[in-house]
C-alpha cells in the first residue's frame, strides 16, 4: 500500500544503523514463540538458543542481509529473533514473517527486510530446534 493509506516507516539505512548498533553488542540471541502480538518478550516459549561466535554471526547475517521493502507484512509472523547484550537483556527484537522476511523492531521502523537467502535462514532455525513449517 503507497501514498497517505500507508504510514510511513524508517528508511531501510536508518534500521540498518540500529541493526549494526545491536548486533555490535549482542553476546546471545534467543528464538521465541510468537510474532508481533505474542505479548512481551520475557514471557514466551524459548524455542532456541545462540551462544557460539560463529553461530551468532550466522544468525545475524541471515537476518540483516536484504532489502528492506519500505512497508511491513499484515500477519504478525510465527517466531522471533532476540539478541541479547552480555547482561543478558533483550537489546531488540525480529520476527519472522512467511519465512521471507524479518520486521525488526516492527512497530518502531514499520519496514521489512527480505532476507536474501530464506531458505539458509529456515535451515539455521531448524538446526536451533526452531520448526518453521
Amino acid at each position: 500500500m503507497k501514498g497517505p493509506q500507508r504510514r510511513s516507516g524508517a528508511g531501510g539505512a536508518v534500521v540498518r544503523d540500529w541493526l549494526d548498533e545491536v548486533w555490535g553488542r549482542t553476546e546471545a540471541a534467543v528464538v521465541l514463540g510468537g510474532g508481533d502480538n505474542a505479548g512481551p518478550l520475557a514471557g514466551r516459549r524459548l524455542m532456541g538458543e545462540v551462544f557460539d561466535a560463529d553461530d551468532l554471526a550466522e544468525l545475524r547475517t541471515l537476518t540483516t542481509t536484504g532489502e528492506f521493502v519500505d512497508d511491513i507484512c499484515r500477519c504478525f509472523g510465527g517466531v522471533t529473533v532476540a539478541p541479547l547484550d552480555a547482561e543478558g537483556e533483550f537489546i531488540g527484537s525480529g520476527s519472522v514473517h512467511g519465512l521471507t522476511d524479518v520486521s525488526w523492531e516492527r512497530g518502531r521502523f514499520r519496514n521489512n527486510l527480505e532476507v536474501a537467502d530464506p531458505e539458509r535462514l529456515v535451515a539455521f532455525l531448524e538446526r536451533f530446534g526452531v520448526r518453521t513449517r
